[in-house]
């Protein structure tokens, strides 16, 4: 049996909207409390975080630009999700910073859900897409420590 090796480019487009994440619940194999999660003028998005580099696309119920609320995201087969897909539907709150997750992978049919606080980062524009996290982190450390405080103050 041959590998079928066909691959097609997908142009990323040019950020509009970028969220810093902290989690507060995490699916078991996805351990990472941050990650910043940059949104495309095309419908494509990259997410990084300790563990995690890939694309995929995005379907958002309101303008992008302004603020997310509610969006639906389907990740580009990679290596975070074994060269498969997986699907993730994030509603945000802007008044109290908060979100909430459902993650659907191949083949299960029990959703997983997370969530957590999410705050914008300032001049999406600007945002390096080539960025390791340790770059990323390091650009965004006080916009992360928001979080953690977001997220300290409101256990219960």
């Amino acid at each position: 049996m041959t590998a079928h090796t066909e691959s097609v480019s997908i142009p990323l487009g040019q950020p509009v909207f970028v969220h810093a994440l902290r989690y507060t619940a995490l699916f078991d194999r996805k351990p990472f409390s941050e990650a910043l999660l940059i949104y495309t003028d095309n419908g494509a998005y990259k997410i990084v975080s300790p563990g995690e580099d890939h694309y995929g696309s995005y379907v958002s119920y309101t303008d992008v630009a302004e603020g997310p609320q509610h969006v639906i995201f389907l990740s580009w087969p990679s290596e975070d999700w074994d060269r498969n897909v997986a699907s993730h539907t994030l509603t945000f709150n802007p008044d109290s910073a908060a979100f909430t997750q459902v993650l659907v992978l191949p083949g299960n049919p029990v959703p997983r859900s997370q969530y957590g606080y999410a705050l914008p980062i300032p001049d999406p524009h600007s945002v390096d897409m080539t960025a390791s996290w340790d770059r990323v982190r390091e650009t965004y450390a006080e916009t992360f420590t928001q979080l953690e405080l977001l997220a300290t103050a409101r256990q219960p």
